[in-house]
């Protein structure tokens, strides 16, 4: 199990959905979420659609991408992870009739974003399928955590509700601004590294006292 877990980078895919946060250690897509998660509904979606266009595009990338032309590639990239918004379309759907309405351009920007053509091109090429699989979800993982809390944290404050029922009176609606969502991203940030550094410090004692022994 150890050298699978090696072989196919399992620990290191894992380490995406908080230590290696997408969004709040790697900064990726932050606009994307500050601009467009302002509910749960939203955070869920989004979250359905970033795991659509990310996994299939760096599997793909991992089985065909050397064998396509250096110019080629790319724009193979960018269509398999547009051609994943129409799945998406019809799961969030399932949501609200209006969700991807709701959310205007933040979907198809997720499709052209850093991970699915970047990271594509730099890092799932060169690696395994099963490992590009794995890394592809747990970036969407790690996404998708911080989508929903963000969302329902900022619809709560908002709007006094979650997931469209409102139960409660808004207490502070600016909260659903674009600003408020790059600022509530910073404290997520902040609290994840300071967990991280205390990890890492535990980590190097426990090690110094063994080393010690």
């Amino acid at each position: 199990m150890n050298q699978l877990k090696e072989k196919f980078g399992i620990k290191d895919s894992l380490a995406y959905i908080f230590f290696k946060n997408p969004v709040l250690v790697l900064g990726l897509v932050i606009g994307q979420l500050a601009a467009g998660d302002t509910t749960l509904q939203n955070g869920a979606a989004l979250s359905v659609t970033y795991f659509l266009v990310t996994v299939p595009v760096l599997v793909f990338a991992s089985v065909f991408g050397k064998k396509l032309p250096q110019w080629l590639r790319v724009v193979c990239y960018a269509l398999v992870s547009t051609v994943m918004l129409v799945p998406a379309y019809f799961i969030c759907g399932s949501f609200s009739a209006t969700i991807f309405d709701s959310l205007g351009i933040y979907p198809v920007l997720l499709a052209v974003s850093t991970v699915p053509i970047v990271y594509s091109s730099k890092i799932a090429e060169n690696s395994e399928p099963l490992s590009a699989l794995m890394n592809g979800i747990g970036i969407s993982l790690g996404f998708a955590l911080t989508a929903i809390i963000l969302g329902a944290a900022r619809e709560f404050f908002g709007s006094g509700g979650l997931w469209g029922f409102k139960f409660a009176d808004a207490v502070y609606p600016a909260v659903r601004l674009p600003f408020w969502g790059f600022i509530l991203l910073g404290f997520m940030a902040a609290i994840v590294n300071l967990i991280s550094e205390a990890v890492k410090k535990s980590e190097e004692t426990k090690n110094s006292e063994e080393g010690n022994a």
